[in-house]
């Protein structure tokens, strides 16, 4: 291993590249890009630890990290891993009872919080946190409590370390020698779609090896810009974007809100961003509806163009013979049509990173077409990303072949196994779970799949998620809604079904999308239009429902749906932090709606409000 631990990675890296630009941000939307350097982040990281240790912070201990990505992230996460102490993230948009159970859980004494925002999450429960000492505020704009000496700024709190810094300039670099790779790095808790949530300790080499195999798969070049969207409380985004990112020289370009993102991707001129298959569908969405609002003889161009874009992309990645006329047709299309999507959406952008959900294989060979490269990985908080879709080998509707550092094998009931160094140690407090999912070694994923015989792998389902049917049919609702969710008119699906004859769903619609599609065919809706009740709204999921199933068996179809008047949301209680469905919770929520779809024959449009 190249580095002792997780800071010894920053600390090597800073030596070298010192003055070069390592984060870029905004701070509004028409704000320029503000830079900082390699050297700046790590005084502020060195004077943060040294701030954080000055309040009693030490080696083991636990620190809360709540915020959204942010150019703060970075610093503070290697401030707390400098002292040996556990970096233990929270999701911005957790709730107030869920952050609480975490800090309790987790028995911390400082937290750091993004804003006011954050801070009051944790004040509306003082009382019931008594060992919370300190809670250190990233950002101050003159609303946050000065007669509280439990809440303290970052500022502050740097202040406090450069006292100590100027004293001894190497205290820092001397405390990161003495932490072992195999220490607690971090403890990550699970969006808990079952139960509460369970504390996911991580080493310092699970980190590293997770971080360091990624050159394998998804090399970079020296200075890419890494454009940083997804949270950094998650997995995905701290080892293939912020670990790998500084490991690779890279610059990290931050967006704080998903209504940025697009001006962000053309702006910050990224050459690659993870993402998550939601992002990627909306871009599918938008794109399409906006050839649909052109001329016919527009629509009909890029839709010839997309279709021998396609055509290319999966002769291409079958590994296919592809004829001169083949490579001719294509290189006109992308310089006529496809090429000026792309740029329109991210020209500099060579790599999509796809993870935390299934991901369509039409969507992938969709942004192939553009000129898009798109690798899905694959990865749970207890194993760190395990396997990715290699450029070279890359094959869409598969998550690729295994990291050399993981061991994969598909159990009898064809449960998804693994081992390997990044394989988390155990959990939090919790040995007997722990015996339950590491068996001999091996971590079982609950995930179902299966691997061919060039080693790729696909995902057929989650263990606890699947559907039997009362005629006996085994069926993943997760591939189901992946399918359907390919219409740009759905924002969000739930499949249900156990112990029934059918499969039913409910749904809810994208309302601008669905809004566009009703004007564009003369039907008028305005501000206060219910359109969740409109038959022709009905009508229409119908239809998308049914183009979007041909793939499906028959089993698989949908035989009736509702659509919800509202979307699922965390703070209703039926999505995860990291926007999983609670199922269980929605079946329960929903059980008057739910019943009836399973006791009559399926309604036509006109029967429809």
């Amino acid at each position: 291993m190249k580095y002792r631990n997780v800071p010894d990675l920053f600390f090597k890296k800073e030596s070298r590249n010192h003055d070069r630009t390592l984060i870029r941000y905004k701070t509004r939307p028409s704000s320029p890009l503000y830079e900082i350097t390699w050297r700046e982040t790590r005084e502020k990281i060195e004077k943060l630890a040294l701030g954080l240790q000055s309040l009693g912070v030490k080696a083991g201990d636990n620190v809360g990290l709540l915020s959204m990505t942010c150019h703060h992230w970075l610093p503070a996460d290697f401030a707390i891993l400098s002292l040996g102490a556990v970096n233990v993230p929270l999701y911005h948009n957790a709730t107030s009872d869920s952050v609480a159970y975490i800090v309790r859980h987790a028995e911390m004494e400082v937290v750091i919080v993004r804003n006011k925002i954050q801070l009051q999450k944790l004040r509306s429960l003082w009382k019931e946190l008594p060992a919370l000492k300190y809670v250190i505020v990233m950002v101050d704009r003159g609303d946050i409590p000065v007669n509280d000496p439990k809440i303290l700024t970052m500022d502050e709190v740097i202040r406090f370390g450069e006292e100590r810094l100027n004293k001894n300039p190497n205290a820092v670099k001397d405390i990161v020698e003495t932490i072992d790779i195999d220490s607690i790095a971090s403890i990550i808790y699970t969006s808990g779609t079952t139960g509460v949530p369970k504390g996911v300790v991580l080493t310092h080499r699970n980190f590293l090896v997770a971080a360091l195999s990624f050159y394998q798969y998804v090399p970079l070049e020296e200075g890419y810009n890494l454009l940083s969207f997804l949270p950094l409380a998650h997995i995905f985004e701290r080892v293939a974007s912020e670990y790998y990112g500084i490991d690779q020289n890279c610059v990290f370009n931050y967006c704080e809100r998903v209504e940025d993102l697009p001006k962000m991707l053309i702006e910050t001129e990224c050459d690659m961003m993870n993402v998550v298959p939601r992002i990627l569908e909306k871009m599918h969405a938008r794109i399409l509806n906006k050839v649909s609002q052109s001329s016919k003889i527009k629509q009909t161009i890029f839709n010839e163009a997309l279709k021998v874009g396609v055509a290319y992309a999966r002769k291409k990645i079958a590994r296919e013979k592809i004829s001169w006329q083949e490579e001719l047709k294509y290189s006109i299309a992308k310089s006529t049509v496809l090429g000026k999507v792309k740029a329109q959406i991210a020209p500099n952008l060579k790599i999509f990173v796809v993870g935390g959900a299934p991901f369509a294989e039409e969507l992938a060979y969709f942004y192939m077409a553009l000129g898009f490269t798109v690798v899905e990985g694959y990865g749970l908080t207890e194993t760190s990303p395990i396997v990715v879709n290699p450029p070279w080998a890359n094959r869409p509707g598969t998550i690729g072949i295994p990291f050399k550092h993981c061991e994969i094998k598909i159990a009898d009931d064809g449960e998804i196994l693994c081992r390997g160094e990044s394989v988390f140690k155990e959990y939090y407090k919790d040995p007997e779970t722990t015996s339950k999912v590491i068996i001999d070694g091996w971590f079982h994923t609950g995930d179902l799949g299966s691997i061919d015989d060039e080693g790729y792998i696909t995902i057929t389902g989650r263990k606890k998620d699947i559907i039997i049917t009362a005629g006996g049919k085994n069926v993943s609702p997760a591939r189901v809604e992946n399918c359907i969710l390919a219409s740009q008119y759905l924002s969000q699906i739930v499949i249900l079904g156990d112990k029934e004859k059918y499969l039913a769903a409910l749904v809810v619609i994208d309302e601008i999308e669905v809004k566009n599609y009703l004007e564009q065919n003369g039907v008028s809706v305005s501000d206060s239009s219910r359109l969740f009740e409109m038959k022709e709204v009905y009508a229409l999921i119908e239809s998308e429902i049914e183009l979007n199933s041909k793939t499906l068996a028959s089993y698989e179809q949908i035989k009736t749906f509702h659509i919800l008047e509202n979307e699922l949301t965390i703070d209703g209680g039926e999505l995860t932090p990291t926007l999983k469905v609670k199922r269980n919770v929605v079946r329960e929520k929903f059980a008057d709606i739910i019943q009836p779809l399973f006791n009559k024959e399926k309604p036509k449009a006109e029967e429809v409000k």
